[in-house]
């Protein structure tokens, strides 16, 4: 059984519906990174869900991109970051008749922590996102994905209130849960006041489709090389929070689409929870590289990839 939270995610802006990728920059607001010893025992962290979609490359030299979406300047919360499509799981997530509406329910479970209820949970809410969000319907409909048009009526009908498995069925669709490929899990650090269990997915852009801001949580979308993406977070030209910082070096590794997608499809998924500390210039929180990075799985590695927060330059990696 999935326990999920009685509210639609992603669409009023609020700190409570925002996954671990976002909720990690509260370890830069004050009274954030609460130290264990001020606290009983850690929050029982939600489960949430991302999605890292990508496309073939455009540019020269890129093998593929990947969709950043730039939140609203008009958000209360960590507006102007960069992130990917994501939020908390809500209870319409677990679907009344699955079979009804969804493709890949026989596919093998990738999480070891959820059962199979949970894993699908999982999957509808990274696919129910991406809608919201982006404007991209990873569904079928005898057979052919749903056009950017299609997407953009099923996003109006969850705008307007409906959940989000009516809508589905009303229109026809199957949910294309086997187009995604989960390879990562990240919980928020163990003392932040507010957690998150962040299942992350991969997912292809269906050929001819397009992604759309909602013009609500998101004023931009950026399609992107991940080196690109970290040259620009470096210089300052986006913002990009830790999980995001990590997710594009796990990216950059490869250099196709199908070398990567082989990779995720084979790993396992251990979950990363990276810790949080206070330095005198600001925070520094902390990943075990070996659990994240392509060339550490396996090794034995130790090293860790540490990111540092700075009053008016964000988060930037340190050596």
């Amino acid at each position: 059984m999935v326990v999920v939270t009685p509210v639609r995610a992603g669409r009023y802006g609020t700190a409570a519906a925002l996954p671990a990728a976002v909720l990690l920059i509260l370890a830069a607001s004050p009274g954030a990174g609460v130290h264990a010893s001020r606290m009983a025992s850690p929050v029982t962290p939600r489960l949430a869900a991302t999605v890292v979609v990508i496309r073939q490359g455009r540019a020269e030299g890129s093998p593929f991109e990947v969709l950043l979406l730039r939140r609203s300047t008009r958000m209360t919360f960590v507006a102007g970051a960069h992130v990917f499509p994501g939020g908390r799981l809500d209870e319409g997530d677990v679907l009344a008749d699955a079979a009804a509406c969804c493709d890949g329910l026989d596919a093998a479970p990738r999480f070891p922590h959820l059962d199979a209820e949970g894993e699908r949970a999982s999957r509808v809410a990274a696919v129910r996102e991406l809608v919201e969000e982006a404007g991209v319907l990873l569904a079928r409909r005898r057979g052919s994905w749903a056009t950017t048009g299609e997407a953009e009526a099923v996003r109006a009908r969850l705008d307007a209130g409906s959940a989000f498995e009516p809508a589905v069925r009303e229109g026809g669709w199957r949910l294309a849960l086997d187009a995604l490929v989960p390879f990562s899990r990240v919980v928020t650090p163990r003392y932040e006041p507010r957690r998150f269990d962040t299942h992350f997915f991969l997912a292809e852009l269906p050929a001819g489709r397009e992604a759309r801001s909602d013009e609500v949580e998101s004023d931009e979308l950026v399609w992107i090389a991940p080196a690109r993406a970290m040259e620009h977070g470096l210089t300052g030209e986006v913002v990009l929070l830790p999980p995001t910082w990590v997710t594009l070096m796990q990216l950059d590794s490869f250099d196709s689409v199908s070398a990567l997608l082989a990779w995720a499809q084979s790993r396992s998924i251990a979950p990363v929870e990276p810790v949080l500390t206070a330095t005198t210039g600001g925070r520094l929180i902390s990943f075990p590289a070996a659990a994240v990075l392509p060339s550490g799985e396996g090794t034995g590695a130790t090293s860790t990839l540490r990111f540092s927060f700075e009053e008016g330059r964000g988060w930037r990696p340190v050596a």
